[in-house]
C-alpha cells in the first residue's frame, strides 16, 4: 500500500468474495498528491535592526524572510507584508 509520502499513483490488488465463493480481483488506483510547498520547505527569518530614527522599509523586512532549502529550478515564493502602515 503506498506510503501516504510518495507522490504518484500506486494500483492496489484487491479481491471481492461474493457469498457464493466466487471472486472478483481488480485494480484500485491510489493517487497520492503532491506534499504542499509550505509543508515541505521552512522558512527562515532574520531579525531586522535599525537605529533610532531610520524607517523600515518593506523591502528591509521581506529580505530578511528567506526559504533556503526551495528548489531553484522552480517558481520562487513571493514574500509580501501583510499590512505595510502597521
Amino acid at each position: 500500500l503506498p506510503d501516504g509520502n510518495t507522490p504518484g499513483t500506486t494500483e492496489v490488488d484487491v479481491t471481492v468474495t461474493y457469498p457464493d465463493g466466487t471472486k472478483d480481483h481488480v485494480k484500485v488506483p491510489v493517487t497520492v498528491g503532491e506534499e504542499a510547498d509550505n509543508d515541505a520547505y521552512d522558512t527562515n527569518v532574520e531579525e531586522v535592526n535599525k537605529d533610532h530614527g531610520t524607517p523600515t522599509t518593506e523591502e528591509d523586512v521581506t529580505g530578511a524572510v528567506t526559504v533556503p532549502d526551495y528548489p531553484s529550478e522552480k517558481e520562487q515564493p513571493v514574500i509580501t507584508v501583510d499590512n505595510p502602515d502597521q
